[in-house]
Protein backbone atom coordinates (compact mmCIF):
# COMPACT_ATOMS: atom_id res chain seq x y z
CA UNK A 1 0.00 0.00 0.00
CA UNK A 2 2.91 2.48 0.89
CA UNK A 3 4.32 1.55 -2.24
CA UNK A 4 1.31 2.91 -4.33
CA UNK A 5 0.96 6.12 -2.26
CA UNK A 6 4.92 6.50 -3.37
CA UNK A 7 3.73 5.73 -7.12
CA UNK A 8 1.36 8.71 -6.43
CA UNK A 9 3.57 10.90 -4.76
CA UNK A 10 6.29 10.09 -7.68
CA UNK A 11 3.48 11.46 -10.16
CA UNK A 12 2.85 14.81 -8.15
CA UNK A 13 6.82 15.44 -8.03
CA UNK A 14 6.94 15.21 -11.64
CA UNK A 15 4.41 17.31 -12.36
CA UNK A 16 5.55 19.71 -10.26
CA UNK A 17 9.06 19.58 -12.13
CA UNK A 18 7.60 19.70 -15.28
CA UNK A 19 5.19 22.73 -14.39
CA UNK A 20 8.55 24.31 -13.08
CA UNK A 21 10.70 24.32 -16.33
CA UNK A 22 7.64 25.51 -18.35
CA UNK A 23 9.04 28.78 -19.54
CA UNK A 24 7.98 31.44 -21.63
CA UNK A 25 7.96 30.98 -26.00
CA UNK A 26 11.01 31.67 -27.65
CA UNK A 27 13.60 31.21 -24.23
CA UNK A 28 14.94 28.04 -25.41
CA UNK A 29 14.95 24.91 -23.17
CA UNK A 30 17.47 25.84 -20.68
CA UNK A 31 14.68 25.61 -17.92
CA UNK A 32 14.46 21.78 -18.83
CA UNK A 33 17.81 20.93 -19.16
CA UNK A 34 18.20 22.17 -15.36
CA UNK A 35 15.46 20.04 -14.22
CA UNK A 36 16.47 16.46 -16.18
CA UNK A 37 18.15 14.72 -14.02
CA UNK A 38 15.32 14.92 -10.78
CA UNK A 39 12.69 14.81 -13.67
CA UNK A 40 14.47 11.44 -14.42
CA UNK A 41 15.22 10.48 -10.70
CA UNK A 42 11.28 11.01 -10.18
CA UNK A 43 10.58 8.77 -13.34
CA UNK A 44 12.79 5.82 -12.72
CA UNK A 45 11.66 5.59 -8.62
CA UNK A 46 7.79 6.04 -10.04
CA UNK A 47 8.24 3.46 -12.40
CA UNK A 48 10.20 1.33 -9.77
CA UNK A 49 7.48 1.76 -7.42
CA UNK A 50 4.69 0.40 -9.89
CA UNK A 51 6.51 -2.80 -10.19
CA UNK A 52 7.04 -3.25 -6.87
CA UNK A 53 3.29 -2.40 -5.96
CA UNK A 54 2.43 -5.29 -8.55
CA UNK A 55 4.93 -7.98 -6.96
CA UNK A 56 3.89 -7.26 -3.26
CA UNK A 57 0.15 -7.13 -4.42
CA UNK A 58 0.54 -10.47 -5.92
CA UNK A 59 2.50 -11.76 -3.06
CA UNK A 60 -0.41 -10.34 -1.18
CA UNK A 61 -2.97 -11.99 -2.73
CA UNK A 62 -1.78 -15.57 -3.52
CA UNK A 63 -0.35 -15.93 0.00
CA UNK A 64 -3.99 -14.43 1.51
CA UNK A 65 -1.37 -12.04 3.95
CA UNK A 66 -3.49 -9.21 4.13
CA UNK A 67 -5.41 -9.80 0.52
CA UNK A 68 -7.40 -6.66 1.36
CA UNK A 69 -4.15 -3.93 1.06
CA UNK A 70 -2.82 -6.24 -2.05
CA UNK A 71 -6.45 -5.43 -3.69
CA UNK A 72 -6.45 -1.59 -2.37
CA UNK A 73 -2.80 -1.55 -3.30
CA UNK A 74 -3.84 -2.71 -7.38
CA UNK A 75 -6.78 -0.36 -6.80
CA UNK A 76 -4.70 2.38 -6.05
CA UNK A 77 -2.28 1.52 -8.34
CA UNK A 78 -5.15 1.17 -11.28
CA UNK A 79 -6.23 4.12 -10.42
CA UNK A 80 -3.31 6.31 -11.21
CA UNK A 81 -2.97 4.77 -14.33
CA UNK A 82 -6.64 5.99 -15.53
CA UNK A 83 -5.98 9.35 -14.58
CA UNK A 84 -2.52 9.26 -16.44
CA UNK A 85 -3.98 7.76 -19.45
CA UNK A 86 -7.37 9.15 -19.83
CA UNK A 87 -6.28 12.20 -21.65
CA UNK A 88 -4.72 10.03 -24.30
CA UNK A 89 -8.12 7.87 -24.79
CA UNK A 90 -9.94 11.68 -25.41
Amino acid sequence: MLLAIASWGCTFVLTVLVLSAVGAPGDGNHAIRAVATPINLALAAGITCALATVGASMLALRLRRQPAGGGAALGLLGLLLLVLLLPALL
